[in-house]
């Protein structure tokens, strides 16, 4: 069965070994088209993040247990190769950032979930539902799930069907009908240009009140941040990225008309953009420093 790795938070809010690997792996091995990586860089990588060594090493051992990870020896050396379940889920985390650092696009049609789960599913059920607020769906309760955002769509459906849910899943379109009231009394047009039905019912499934201290919290932690030299630039983009991935949980990306006009979200991700591309060049310097190939050049020449 499959289902996403927990990425836990240490008691003083900190990401824990286990997030920030994940990080690693999705940001400079996935998102450069690899699947494996020496696994002396990984350890040196999320020490420069302040994680000691025993617990990157014990991080990497949990991922290999649950066959997140495999390994390769090289020689004295070893390399972590990623599980083609796990290149998937990086790549769908991946896409779902690059989707949440533009406008989402909508033209009234929303996306739609019926699930309807035996209770004997309760584990795979949770984590379809985990992977649903991670691309952006909200509840309308007994089983429907609606989102705006159609991005994540071949992900879910990937995901459902290899865990045996497919048959307990139906997928459909709709929009909001016309003459449908507003919480005022406005009326619904089909026509989708953020009615009130539409915002109503954006309300209905998501709490964006409680989403407003995500993005305030990003906000005052990197309005600032800048890094001064290639391993400083390392730690600033893997934190960066890890932050703002973490919101993707609470808060669905909803297109602009549907969101209030002082939405913090939007300079939030103003702001993770220019910081992301402030800093990846020299993190990419660093972080290929720490994934050379570490065998003596003759060893190199005999793998060839």
């Amino acid at each position: 069965m499959t289902t996403a790795p927990r990425t836990r938070r240490r008691s003083d809010g900190s990401p824990s070994a286990r997030t920030l690997l994940l990080t690693v792996l999705g940001e400079y091995v996935g998102y450069a088209g690899a699947d494996r990586v020496w696994s002396a860089a990984v350890v040196d990588a999320l020490r420069a993040c302040g994680v000691e060594e025993t617990a990157a090493r014990r991080a990497i051992t949990r991922l290999t247990h649950e066959g997140w990870l495999t390994t390769e020896p090289a020689g004295r050396f070893t390399r972590l190769v990623m599980t083609p379940r796990l290149v998937r889920l990086l790549a769908s985390w991946t896409a779902r950032l690059r989707r949440a650092m533009e406008e989402t696009p909508w033209d009234g049609t929303w996306q739609q979930l019926l699930m309807r789960v035996p209770a004997a599913a309760r584990t795979e059920r949770a984590a379809v539902e985990e992977q649903l607020a991670f691309q952006g769906f909200g509840t309308l309760g007994q089983g429907v799930w609606i989102a705006a955002d159609a991005g994540g769509i071949g992900a879910l459906r990937e995901l459902v069907a290899e865990l045996g849910l497919g048959g307990h899943a139906t997928w459909l379109t709709c929009r909001t009908a016309a003459g449908q009231a507003g919480p005022a009394g406005g009326v619904g047009v089909e026509s989708g240009g953020g009615s009130a039905a539409d915002r109503a019912l954006a309300a209905q499934a998501w709490d964006l009140d409680a989403v407003r201290p995500l993005h305030a919290d990003f906000l005052a932690r990197f309005a600032d941040a800048r890094a001064d030299g290639d391993e400083e630039a390392f730690v600033l983009r893997t934190r960066l990225v890890h932050a703002w991935r973490l919101t993707f949980d609470k808060d669905p990306r909803l297109p602009g008309v549907l969101l209030p006009p002082d939405w913090l979200g939007h300079e939030a991700a103003e702001l993770f953009v220019r910081t992301w591309l402030d800093c990846h060049e020299a993190a990419d310097r660093w972080w290929a420093r720490l994934d050379r190939d570490p065998r003596p050049v003759s060893a190199q020449r005999g793998t060839a």
